[in-house]
């Protein structure tokens, strides 16, 4: 009967790989409450504002005041279109600025233009900037619609790149 037990409790000791993947993940589970709170707290000073709701001006002045592309609407920009575009996206993405728009898009609104492949075989598109995220420090540009060809936009000369 002794070596049973002895045999049993041999078992029930976890091995010491899996006690460190253990301490790995409530180390993980320990550390993902606070890095939340950081993230959180920095966008807790930033405010959202849909484009739809602000008047012209106001979109003007805050489409002349973008300095960054957030995540999300990058990843917006790389998944929307066809084929074509998603896969020359893969292989190279470049935001080249923000500019409202002019005959045939929307003169009212702000757009991201951006380039998706390789030189020699690029496609451009201008994305409508749907919301801001706006903080003390920056502007940006936190959620895109839809797409549109960007040549209006690149031959006005006024736009910033």
């Amino acid at each position: 009967m002794i070596r049973v037990n002895a045999a049993f409790s041999r078992l029930r000791q976890p091995s010491p790989s899996l006690r460190r993947s253990e301490a790995m993940r409530a180390a993980g589970l320990m550390a993902a409450p606070v890095l939340c709170a950081m993230l959180s707290s920095a966008e807790a000073e930033s405010r959202w504002l849909e484009s739809g709701r602000l008047h012209v001006s106001e979109v003007g002045s805050l489409c002349d005041q973008v300095q960054d592309i957030r995540l999300l609407a990058r990843m917006q920009m790389i998944s929307s279109g066809n084929d074509r575009w998603r896969r020359l996206s893969r292989q190279e993405f470049v935001v080249e600025g923000v500019a409202m728009g002019v005959p045939p898009l929307d003169p009212g609104r702000c757009y991201v233009i951006a380039r998706a492949g390789p030189v020699d075989q690029n496609e451009r598109r201008a994305f409508e900037v749907r919301d801001f995220a706006v903080s003390p420090d920056r502007t940006s540009v936190f959620v895109v619609g839809s797409a549109h060809d960007a040549s209006p936009i690149l031959e006005q000369p006024s736009s910033r790149r």
